[in-house]
């Protein structure tokens, strides 16, 4: 039988891990709300610039890039985004199982780790990892996402991929969060299948100084606005797992 000292000394204790998880609870909800006004706030750039290529890829016979190519040699690379930490419920379990399981079919490839977590789950699984990326994952901002897509498109033109998929957590809403694959490059035409453009037309449209120029110029802000996307919305998954989990400890508690 434990004597009152005891008791008091765990209700104190109980009532002291309260307190943690609740705050950490309120500071996950702050931060999952940040991230998605990030998101929502990038993501009207990001909607014009798709549109625009979409409008240039259907009328203009003269574009040509490296990133359109759909026939190269070389191999896959997958760039999975987790966590620096734990203690968020299921999310890095689920994206990182969900990532093994696309990564295992390919015999062989090039894996980049975005996250602490990432890096020590394929570590684990004897999975060799190429390149890591620290401390983006804790809190992306778009110059870290610039850097991550000079250095992405870097590797795609020099390294031997021949297609490159980011591997993260979509955020659909407070309680549903979804592991995602992404084709980043090479482009095609299915990845603007549901973009609108913003008028319809059958002519040819003139692009100063020319459609290959335009195109060009914003091939880059369009892969950006991808891995920004990406490294924001698992951002937002991850601290709003970490505030159920948090939410569900302090109840347990």
């Amino acid at each position: 039988m434990k004597n009152l000292a005891d008791i008091r000394h765990s209700m104190k204790a109980i009532s002291e891990t309260k307190q943690i998880t609740s705050a950490m609870r309120l500071i996950s909800i702050s931060k999952m709300q940040k991230a998605i006004a990030r998101y929502e706030a990038n993501q009207v750039h990001f909607n014009r610039v798709q549109s625009a290529m979409k409008d240039i890829l259907l009328h203009s016979s003269e574009v040509r890039h490296s990133f359109l190519e759909e026939q190269r040699e070389g191999v896959p690379a997958y760039i999975v985004i987790a966590a620096d930490k734990g203690l968020c419920g299921g999310y890095n379990h689920n994206v990182l199982n969900y990532a093994k399981e696309i990564i295992d079919r390919e015999p062989e490839k090039m894996v980049l780790t975005v996250g602490q977590e990432a890096r020590v789950f394929f570590q684990r699984q004897k999975v060799n990892v190429d390149i890591e990326y620290m401390h983006i994952a804790q809190d992306p901002s778009l110059y870290s996402a610039r850097k991550l897509t000079a250095e992405l498109t870097h590797l795609y033109r020099t390294s031997g991929i021949n297609r490159l998929n980011i591997i993260y957590t979509k955020f659909v809403s407070t309680f549903k969060q979804v592991p995602t694959m992404l084709e980043l490059l090479p482009m095609t035409m299915d990845h603007f299948d549901n973009v609108e453009i913003e008028m319809q037309y059958s002519a040819n449209m003139e692009f100063v100084p020319s459609a290959k120029r335009v195109f060009d110029m914003m091939v880059p802000q369009y892969i950006l606005g991808l891995v920004y996307g990406s490294l924001v919305q698992a951002y937002a998954s991850e601290h709003c797992a970490r505030m159920m989990a948090m939410e569900s400890a302090t109840k347990s508690g």
